[in-house]
């Protein structure tokens, strides 16, 4: 039998500003706008009803709408656009210009071009693990490392170290650490009802581990020279 889907609006968030790396969306990363190696991620997906993105941009706009299966039906706007911009406020801004001209959707999927590395077939395998395990919301996860894991980590404050993790029997060995895990922001998954709450992940939260090993999130010239390197590599 097969199996039937939500209905899921897989949303591309893409503003014109950057301050750390200026017009990033379409700067070249070999030989390709940074954005579409996220919109060819996007249009690979089998369960993702609808595809947008949200721009306030002419010339992203134009480029997306050179794709099938993707549209940038809207121009966002200038308020919605700025540095300080809740990502919530674009979904949900997002979600009600797509829910006036198609149909409601279950689960809004945030697909951000500053993670273009994802795995192929990674869109689908979050959708079925987020339906799996019935759950509200989902991100992409990764192990952090023993030397950083909160267990061992402190915070600084008037000169004196305070554990991040208070009053439990700490380990001493690797092998003893609970094991912990961080958002990588590659894929969020959210039930739009959720999302209208005014929270992208809450409810019962579903971890998708991923094992990418082209880990890049592009927010400084730093971070855009790490991801020419992978790249080459």
């Amino acid at each position: 039998m097969t199996a039937i889907f939500p209905k899921i609006l897989g949303l591309i968030p893409a503003r014109k500003g950057s301050k750390g790396v200026p017009g990033k969306n379409m700067k070249l990363l070999g030989g390709m706008p940074l954005i579409q190696y996220t919109i060819e991620s996007a249009r690979q997906s089998e369960l993702l009803d609808t595809i947008l993105v949200s721009t306030d941009c002419p010339e992203i706009a134009a480029f997306v709408n050179c794709f099938d299966r993707i549209t940038a039906p809207f121009v966002r706007p200038a308020h919605l656009a700025t540095d300080h911009t809740p990502m919530i406020e674009v979904i949900i801004h997002a979600l009600n210009s797509a829910e006036r001209n198609l149909y409601r959707f279950e689960y809004v999927l945030l697909l951000q071009p500053t993670c273009p590395f994802r795995k192929p077939g990674m869109i689908d395998e979050t959708i079925r693990h987020v339906v799996q395990q019935k759950a509200d919301s989902l991100m992409t996860i990764r192990k952090i490392p023993d030397p950083h894991n909160p267990f061992w980590s402190y915070t600084l404050q008037n000169d004196k170290l305070q554990h991040v993790v208070p009053d439990v029997d700490r380990p001493t060995r690797r092998q003893d650490l609970t094991a912990t895990y961080h958002r990588d922001g590659e894929i969020y998954i959210a039930r739009t009802s959720l999302i209208r709450a005014g929270e992208i992940t809450g409810g019962k939260i579903a971890g998708w581990l991923n094992d990418n090993r082209l880990e890049i999130n592009i927010d400084t010239p730093a971070d855009w020279m790490r991801a020419e390197t992978l790249l080459n590599q």
